[in-house]
């Protein structure tokens, strides 16, 4: 059984479908370049009207700092997400002087520094952050596969992990037995239209990361 995030959320009826449907957390992007971009405003609404046992989760991508701080006091926000260059530094100092609970995204498939160097990376930021989110999908063809070997590397620096990125929710099952993630984070793969998640799918999410018969 693992935890579920499902992000990219855009419109309360999507947030609202998610929480009866037993999502755990909620992603809300307020990165100016995401086709997910979800205004303060909006956003902001949304995230009060959310019931407490759901943890509504901020996605900052190079965000200004002051505008991270007013929008996390705005909201009365517990757990916010960086997607970008954000330093161990930068991270650990949001972390202590909000009171929230921090996630950091890395792609483990990039190819720009070596493995041993990527390893260093996540090392550096282990003692600022409370979650990693992990991308470990590739394309082979029209398959999706996911590199577990750089993933049990990255598992062993100790910090709770998500994985992330455009797992099949078929999947689910392998990546849980295989990678043993504290949660499992989904956003494309249960859409029905750009911006708008799709009921049915978003219920096989939950119940296959909780280990539920999705049939």
């Amino acid at each position: 059984m693992a935890k579920i995030k499902i992000c990219g959320i855009t419109n309360y009826n999507d947030a609202l479908d998610a929480v009866n449907l037993g999502a755990d957390f909620l992603g809300f992007h307020f990165i100016k370049e995401s086709p997910k971009k979800i205004s303060d405003k909006l956003g902001g609404e949304i995230i009060l009207k959310l019931p407490p046992f759901v943890s509504p989760v901020a996605v900052f991508a190079n965000n200004e700092k002051k505008d991270i701080v007013r929008l996390t006091k705005k909201c009365n926000l517990k757990h916010i997400q960086f997607n970008g260059d954000e330093t161990p530094a930068f991270c650990q100092e949001i972390r202590l002087e909000l009171g929230v609970k921090v996630f950091k995204f890395f792609n483990l498939k990039k190819n720009d520094i070596s493995q041993d160097e990527l390893l260093q990376k996540l090392q550096e930021y282990a003692v600022g952050i409370d979650y990693f989110l992990f991308d470990i999908s590739y394309m082979d063809g029209e398959t999706i596969k996911y590199d577990f070997e750089i993933l049990t590397k990255a598992a062993n620096i100790g910090v709770p992990f998500f994985m992330s990125g455009n797992a099949a929710i078929e999947d689910f099952g392998e990546i849980m037995e295989k990678a043993c993630p504290f949660g499992i984070d989904t956003d494309a793969v249960v859409e029905r239209l750009p911006k708008r998640k799709d009921y049915d799918k978003v219920s096989r999410a939950v119940k296959s990361a909780h280990g539920l018969r999705t049939r």
